[in-house]
């Protein structure tokens, strides 16, 4: 019996062999389990990006670049799911009403729910489901019309700039357990502001990482500048880069806790100054290696090769500490 062949998928000019897009679905959906979903998405969309008509992936994306905080792009795929039946019709429905919520879109909520229960479109075993949902949505609801009549805080970027330091930081910290709604444009000018000091950017940016703001901003520390959107930004202890550098640290200090102590937190001091940067342009072996002699420097008293990286660190180390 002649073997039966499998056709061959092209994109554009490259051939795509075969098992290849069961292969990154098959990856995509193991990182979903291992709650990568930031790799899941790269699986998927590449999915996409061989064969657009590819609909199995669509509500997984969905589900990845929900958790991902994404919920523009979590909600369009949620859409092109419920249209093109990928995945179960009810489960996106209300993945798609969770998205909505995210996005404060409380009127488009309240009415689809509404027009689901009188077309009795909810099957009786998810009803609870969207009742919670319509429940949690007028609250909401009642809270965002409560926090839009606010008036602007008393505090203006002028007034903040002329705190001290401290007391700036105390100021920032004290937003921590507030509706920051209103202090999203003093937040945003604080972190675009040339005279703000590193560390009241990173308290500053924080915040505005929390509140989900996604307006880009400018932020400059050092000779380092970027732009991004606030709610996009990994937060510290998630960050991929931070954490193997510590990692390879704790495994050249394995039998020297203290100096690995001492290591891992000098690198988080410097990474939350310098927050959302990183030692670039080095990688995660030569910031370990350098954060390793100057650790055995420190406890030690051990000479070392002073380089522009161990300078850098060090200037720092000692700004955290004044």
């Amino acid at each position: 019996m002649q073997k039966r062949r499998r056709p061959v998928i092209r994109k554009g000019n490259v051939v795509v062999f075969p098992g290849t897009l069961e292969r990154l679905h098959r990856a995509g959906r193991e990182a979903m389990e291992k709650d990568l979903h930031e790799v899941a998405i790269d699986h998927f969309e590449a999915i996409l990006d061989i064969n657009p008509d590819e609909i199995s992936v669509l509500d997984l994306l969905a589900i990845s670049l929900y958790e991902m905080k994404d919920f523009e792009r979590a909600k369009e795929y949620a859409l092109l799911a419920m249209q093109k039946q990928s995945g179960d019709y009810i489960e996106i429905l209300e993945l798609y009403l969770s998205i909505s919520i995210q996005l404060q879109q409380y009127e488009e909520v309240e009415l689809t729910i509404q027009g689901l229960l009188e077309k009795d479109m909810i099957p009786s075993e998810n009803l609870q489901k969207f009742q919670y949902l319509r429940e949690l949505n007028g609250r909401l609801t009642d809270r965002y019309i409560e926090e839009t009549d606010f008036q602007e805080p008393s505090v203006t970027l002028d007034d903040f700039l002329k705190m001290s330091p401290n007391e700036q930081q105390e100021f920032l910290l004290s937003l921590q357990n507030q509706q920051l709604g209103p202090y999203i444009s003093l937040l945003i000018e604080i972190v675009q502001h040339e005279d703000s000091i590193p560390i009241v950017k990173t308290y500053a940016l924080l915040l505005l990482q929390k509140s989900g703001s996604k307006e880009s901003v400018t932020i400059t520390k050092y000779h380092y500048e970027t732009e991004a959107i606030p709610s996009r930004l990994v937060s510290i202890e998630m960050d991929p880069f931070v954490n193997e550098v510590q990692f390879l640290v704790k495994s050249r200090f394995e039998k020297d806790p203290t100096a690995s102590e001492l290591a891992v937190n000098l690198i988080l001091k410097y990474s939350v100054l310098l927050y959302p940067f990183h030692w670039s342009p080095y990688t995660a072996e030569e910031v370990a290696d350098a954060y390793i002699s100057y650790t055995k420097q420190l406890l030690y008293g051990k000479e070392l090769d002073e380089t522009a990286l161990l300078q850098f660190i060090r200037t720092v180390d000692e700004e955290m500490d004044s």
